[in-house]
């Protein structure tokens, strides 16, 4: 059952993550790219205009209900696990929960101030009070938070699952080694009391027949 619910969380957030990387074709002409020019901004704000904002209501919900599956799994794994899983489980949670409150706090706000027309064109396409670059640098780092946070909860559900079959070993190792010293023990028990009975046997031999009465 642990290997099903890691399999469930891991691919949950590998889902989200490459949803997630699909937007590296807008977030890097305005955070990443030096200087930013007035068609990165076009290319950009196309982008989220096209794909986020007029995402139909389907795909939406398949990403909440992905999310919810992999927040619900690690839920029921730090509940039913043993309390090494607090470890590995209590911090994926964490961010999970930092995930959410990027996306609600940060991302959505910064779609809904976006404008619904293509920045016109200006001397300075970087100047940071313009209205279109700083929604679309929120939601780059926004974006770029978030997906650090997946990552996060990738490697500790794989240190987790590493974790518990490192112990599974050690803990059949174990119980191999008891076995081994209880047939040696077994062993020796058994040829102490076969040259008991092999010395009493030559002792009985050796001994002198009683005479028989008249």
């Amino acid at each position: 059952m642990g290997d099903l619910t890691t399999a469930l969380v891991l691919l949950s957030t590998s889902f989200l993550l490459g949803t997630l990387s699909m937007h590296w074709r807008a977030d890097h002409l305005v955070l990443w790219q030096s200087p930013i020019t007035h068609d990165s901004l076009i290319e950009a704000h196309a982008y989220y205009s096209q794909s986020l904002t007029d995402l139909p209501h389907g795909l939406t919900w398949l990403l909440y209900i992905v999310g919810t599956l992999g927040v619900g799994t690690t839920v029921y794994k730090a509940a039913g696990g043993r309390e090494s899983n607090w470890l590995f489980d209590g911090a994926s949670l964490f961010l999970y929960g930092a995930v959410g409150v990027v996306f609600y706090q940060r991302i959505q706000p910064s779609l809904n101030a976006l404008p619904a027309l293509a920045p016109a064109p200006r001397a300075d396409p970087s100047d940071p009070l313009d209205a279109c670059l700083v929604p679309l640098r929120e939601l780059a780092s926004s974006n770029a938070v978030v997906a650090v946070a997946l990552v996060g909860i990738i490697i500790l559900q794989s240190g987790q699952y590493y974790s518990q079959r490192l112990e599974e070993r050690e803990r059949m190792e174990e119980d191999e080694a008891r076995v081994r010293r209880r047939k040696r023990r077994a062993e020796r028990a058994g040829r102490g009391s076969l040259s008991l009975s092999d010395a009493g046997t030559s002792t009985s031999l050796s001994s002198p027949s009683s005479p028989q009465p008249r």
